[in-house]
């Protein structure tokens, strides 16, 4: 007769649930929204009620993040563009559940969250998105209605995914930042 082991049971659950979010390996499956009427028709800016939980709910539907992903900003020199654009991680592991690295999707250099571009959604690490914003949040003025771009009101740059850091611009910027840990504490990621 064997015993119940809580442990092997709670491991056995997790491998099985978690699956959900790695990536898939099949092709995905293209649904012809005309013929299957799925959902309702995706309103105007104007006409939403809830912006804010409107666009982020868009943006995790459209930016899903997976098991063992790594930061998107990982290694990019001027990670996230804005006025001041800051040097990614070196590679933090994120996921998609609630914990230390539970990723994070950031809208910027436009907060406006129905801006659901490539260009303007990023999936990163906690690291990254607390910085970019502690560095950045100065710059924007009030939240603007739901169909304008919130972007900062002075000159600022768009995300540059090409351009890498050095690995010792990496080692500086994480020294410059473990001497700063004042600034982080409480940053607005709004």
């Amino acid at each position: 007769m064997s015993t119940f082991d809580p442990e092997a049971y709670e491991q056995a659950w997790a491998n099985i649930h978690l699956k959900l979010y790695e990536r898939p390996i099949d092709e995905p499956t293209v649904i012809d929204v005309e013929k299957r009427g799925v959902g309702r028709p995706m309103a105007e800016p104007s006409e939403i009620t809830d912006i804010t939980s409107t666009g982020r709910k868009r943006a995790a539907m459209m930016y899903p993040i997976f098991k063992d992903m790594k930061c998107e900003w990982a290694g990019l020199k001027y990670a996230g563009g804005g006025v001041e654009p800051i040097i990614g991680c070196a590679g933090n592991i994120i996921q998609p559940t609630k914990g230390p690295d539970k990723g994070d999707r950031h809208h910027g250099p436009d907060k406006n969250v129905i801006n659901n571009s490539p260009a303007n959604v990023h999936r990163i690490c906690s690291p990254c998105h607390n910085r970019w914003h502690a560095l950045n949040n100065k710059y924007y003025g009030e939240r603007p209605p739901a169909d304008e771009p919130f972007v900062p009101l002075e000159e600022y740059k768009q995300h540059d995914a090409e351009t890498k850091a050095t690995e010792k611009e990496i080692e500086e910027n994480e020294n410059w930042w473990s001497t700063r840990r004042k600034i982080l504490v409480d940053v607005d990621t709004e």
